[in-house]
């Protein structure tokens, strides 16, 4: 549902909310959320010990240890980025390769926007679409708002995609493009 505002926008005379885009009648959390700017997964739950397991990093899971869930992003960034081979120095790898600092470190973001991100799960080079892109496949578990493009900006870059792609267990592998699908438990 690209581009749906919730209950604040006001099409025509009417407000559109939830039920009304979906046409669904019952009380559902959304799990994170999407910017305006971002596609992808999208978990919907009338369950909420479910939103406070997969939203809250401290919350216990099933195995009663504090994990946080990951969720896995592809984002075309700004850039022509590589990843260092494995025999490359740490001395100067992360003014080389930018990429490496978030790998490592994280991201200082302002302390307005959260301060020190963890450092981030999993980062893989894609592709190169153009001379000066990089599509990268990042995995997180913390959840700052606006946070991906945030850390990438942190390293001079910036984002000009983001697509979710997988929140825990669950991805979009086998759903088109504005499909849903309906989990049981």
């Amino acid at each position: 549902m690209k581009g749906f505002a919730g209950d604040q926008s006001i099409i025509g005379k009417e407000m559109l909310n939830f039920e009304t885009a979906t046409n669904i009648q019952s009380k559902l959390h959304a799990i994170g959320r999407l910017d305006a700017a971002t596609t992808g997964l999208l978990l919907l739950t009338n369950d909420g010990n479910l939103v406070h397991q997969v939203t809250n990093p401290n919350a216990k899971q099933d195995n009663k240890q504090s994990k946080s869930v990951q969720k896995t992003y592809e984002a075309l960034i700004m850039g022509h980025h590589e990843l260092p081979e494995a025999s490359t120095t740490v001395s100067a790898t992360s003014e080389t390769y930018p990429l490496v600092t978030l790998l490592e470190k994280g991201a200082t973001l302002s302390p307005k926007h959260g301060g020190q991100t963890k450092p981030v799960d999993d980062l893989t080079i894609l592709s190169h679409p153009t001379a000066s892109t990089t599509l990268v496949s990042i995995t997180i578990s913390e959840g700052k708002n606006r946070q991906i493009r945030r850390m990438f900006h942190s390293i001079g870059s910036g984002v000009m995609k983001l697509h979710r792609v997988s929140v825990g267990q669950l991805s979009l592998a086998g759903l088109s493009s504005n499909s849903t699908a309906e989990l049981q438990e």
